[in-house]
């Protein structure tokens, strides 16, 4: 470090170290060198201590623009400064030291060079105002450090990048376009900056949406926190929340708040609640409200739905339901058992000989099995208008799984004296369920391919084999004989 301080001081600090010992022996060298250059001893020493303090005043110009613009600030920033920051300093530091020398030393007037160069400082300040306010500016951004490099900012509420780098002029942001800003320091000094980076990167989206007064705010609330807390790849940092709102003449006003672990994936964390909402929704057979059309002097009251409706047209949005007669959906809505689960409580448990379906009205349940190796678990979750214990019902089989309840869940149980009375007043549900089954079964192990048709081959294998299962356990028997078989069982 002293030899690099050399090289760069080196001359400077010849000239200064030769200038003080003239100063200093003034009496060994002052007369010999008068008599040479024809002038007094007193004119020739001040000129001497001019141009020491001169050189002295390089050095420090020299020293600040080195060592302190272009070294301490640029470590503490990890910045470059702009040479002109450097340099303006270094002029104002030879200047101060020019007058200086002209009133010490030579004890000259410099009130009208103060005045010139005050005078000329303000023109060159007015001049570049806007520039000098810019690096200032950037000085301050970038040792006050209110965002760094990598976070996400939004500015006066208008524009949201992510911070690519600072200079001493401008701030540069990437956009969700892909899009690069320039944004001027002088513009950030009195601008509202929010840093979504700090504290930490969660941040809480919320939507809202209007639900018609046919849904019951139980119903509503369940449905909307189910599918809020399904919805796939949302990394959620805590429960999300449902609230009723407001009372609007189209329905009622909700709003779903979330909080997601990464400020980043706000859009894609929507996406996947909003599809995640409409999609349970639509199974439920609910539907947000829009304004109504109204013409002028006609007053609309919304009317308010029978709930006993919820059950059958829980039944009619089932899968293993759907294409059944409305009687038929009617008779089956009349038998099921309507029960309440806690969160947390299991539903059935791993090996229960517990012969139904569930089928789950609101809330969402979850169910934890394994691969036929056993070495991978797998976790399924059930929502509004699924269902699970198609084997032990059908197949009478006992649950291969625990299911539990991982919100609270309302859940419908169909059971096997249910299906048997059902079977036995109506035989030709066994084809109707047969072909359900089986459409179920080819889509379960096809998830990723929807688009796919199944092979009619398969389908027809498959309807036998669940045709055989469910006449095994079922029928087919006269009518009178298995409601009475039903009954005793």
């Amino acid at each position: 470090m002293f030899d690099g301080m050399m090289k760069v001081y080196g001359r400077l600090a010849i000239v200064i170290g030769v200038l003080g010992m003239l100063a200093i022996l003034d009496r060994l060298f002052t007369g010999p060198l008068a008599f040479v250059f024809g002038m007094s001893e007193t004119t020739l020493g001040q000129w001497v201590v001019a141009a020491l303090s001169f050189a002295g005043t390089l050095m420090i110009a020299r020293i600040v623009k080195r060592e302190v613009i272009h070294g301490w600030l640029e470590q503490r920033s990890g910045k470059q400064v702009p040479p002109l920051i450097g340099s303006l300093t270094s002029g104002l530091v030879i200047f101060i030291g020019i007058c200086a020398i002209l009133a010490l030393v030579f004890d000259r007037d410099i009130t009208g060079l103060v005045a010139t160069g005050g005078a000329s400082l303000m023109i060159l300040g007015i001049a570049l105002r806007d520039i000098v306010l810019a690096l200032f500016t950037g000085i301050l951004l970038n040792v006050e450090k209110p965002f760094r490099v990598g976070d996400t900012v939004r500015i006066n509420d208008r524009l949201t990048g992510k911070v690519d780098r600072v200079t001493w002029r401008t701030t540069v942001l990437l956009t969700g376009n892909n899009e690069t800003v320039y944004v001027p320091n002088l513009s950030l000094s009195s601008a509202v900056i929010l840093n979504m980076a700090q504290p930490d990167t969660r941040s809480k989206q919320t939507i809202e949406l209007v639900i018609d007064y046919d849904t019951s705010v139980e119903s509503a609330e369940r449905i909307l926190y189910a599918a809020t807390l399904g919805a796939g790849g949302v990394a959620h940092m805590a429960p999300p929340t449902v609230f009723a709102r407001k009372l609007t003449p189209d329905g009622v006003l909700y709003e779903v708040a979330f909080t997601i672990s990464n400020y980043a994936d706000g859009k894609k964390s929507e996406h996947a609640v909003i599809k995640g909402i409409l999609q349970c929704m639509r199974d439920a057979d609910i539907t947000i409200s829009f304004p109504k059309a109204e013409s002028i002097g006609t007053a609309s009251r919304v009317k308010i739905a029978n709930r006993s409706l919820d059950v059958f047209h829980l039944v009619q949005q089932v899968r293993l339901f759907r294409g059944l007669s409305e009687d038929l959906c009617h008779r089956i809505s009349g038998v099921l058992i309507e029960r309440h689960v806690a969160a947390g409580a299991p539903i059935v448990q791993a090996g229960e000989r517990r012969n139904a379906l569930f089928i789950v009205g609101e809330g969402m349940a979850k169910r934890t099995s394994s691969d036929r190796e056993g070495a991978k678990v797998i976790q399924e979750r059930f929502i509004a208008t699924e269902f699970f214990g198609r084997k032990a019902l059908f197949s009478c089989q006992a649950h291969n799984a625990t299911v539990l309840a991982e919100t609270a869940v309302l859940i419908y149980e169909f059971d096997r004296r249910a299906l048997a009375r059902l079977i036995a007043e109506t035989p030709e549900l066994i084809e109707t369920f047969a072909v359900a089954l089986a459409h179920l079964s080819w889509r379960a192990s096809h998830r990723g391919n929807p688009d796919e048709e199944p092979p009619p081959a398969v389908i027809v294998r498959l309807v036998n084999l669940y045709r055989g299962q469910i006449e095994a356990n079922y029928g087919p028997r006269p009518p009178q004989e298995a409601a009475e078989q039903a009954a005793a069982s």
